[in-house]
């Protein structure tokens, strides 16, 4: 189950990779906002940046700005739970507001994994976190002027 809304996590995350991403450059309390798309704002934790030789660790935050692009996250979830004939446990996510992503960087190759992602809500309330082990966990490689590739070079560059 967790797998799952992992998963989705991680395929909604290459998703909203897009050309119409833009870089800006504010900073609040170590969060450095790293692009803006139609649908959301990507940052980056400063503060949580770990380099160990070619790889990096580090945790980013997606704020969906829209109420249809909260909504899309929130219905794969949901659509997960009614598979699994218990739709009431979505009821969690109806306050969903932004998710956190920690992530694991190959520099050297241009891929990344994703090792964990935490759901909050509208008041910055934990709704859920979820794992896997590394072995479970595929690397995806960036993609050229897309989000990740904002994130990416932000992260092994740091």
């Amino acid at each position: 189950m967790k797998y799952i809304l992992f998963s989705i996590s991680v395929i909604f995350l290459l998703l909203s990779g897009c050309g119409a991403a833009r870089q800006t450059s504010s900073n609040v309390e170590g969060w450095h906002n790293i692009a803006v798309t139609e649908t959301e704002e990507i940052f980056v934790d400063t503060l949580s940046i770990r380099h160990e030789g070619a790889v990096a660790y580090a945790r980013e935050k997606r704020v969906y700005v829209t109420a249809e692009s909260r909504k899309n996250y929130v219905d794969k979830i949901r659509n997960v739970y009614a598979k699994m004939g218990k739709p009431e446990k979505a009821d969690k996510w109806n306050d969903y507001s932004y998710c956190i992503y920690y992530s694991l960087y190959d520099c050297t190759n241009k891929r990344f994994r994703v090792l964990s992602v935490e759901d909050y809500d509208s008041t910055g309330k934990l709704i859920a976190k979820t794992t896997s082990s590394k072995k479970d966990i595929k690397w995806l490689n960036v993609d050229n002027e897309t989000v990740g590739d904002y994130t990416f070079f932000f992260v092994c560059d740091y």
